[in-house]
């Protein structure tokens, strides 16, 4: 019985200790950027001459930004990409700032899943 008393008590003091100290460790350790490498490959995608698809690496970060988008998601961001987006009636205004001072804009329909370079 002294035992699992002592036992106990233990527990408690480093689990007094643990939590806190994970919670300081959760802050402290470094984190990953918030915009996804998935930001960037939409953003490349979408860039690509012709359909957003017309390469095989691309269909993955497309068929998952169309299915993001139906569900109410943000448009993903990008670092090193100034990204701006408008949501319209059917869909967004995109307009991608390359680190060269030039813009591309894209309309994005997400009733038929198709972009038009504008």
């Amino acid at each position: 019985m002294m035992l699992a008393r002592t036992l106990k008590t233990i527990s408690q003091s480093a689990a007094g200790v643990v939590i806190p100290l994970a919670g300081v460790l959760a802050i402290a350790v470094p984190q990953p950027a918030r915009a996804s490498d998935w930001g960037c490959q939409v953003v490349l995608c979408l860039a690509t001459p012709g359909s957003p698809t017309t390469y095989p690496a691309c269909v993955p970060p497309i068929t998952k930004l169309w299915q993001h988008l139906a569900i109410g998601g943000v448009f993903p961001s990008c670092i090193g990409v100034g990204i701006r987006t408008r949501q319209t009636k059917h869909g967004y205004s995109l307009t991608v700032s390359k680190s060269d001072g030039t813009t591309a804009r894209y309309q994005l329909d997400t009733r038929y899943q198709t972009v038009t370079s504008q």
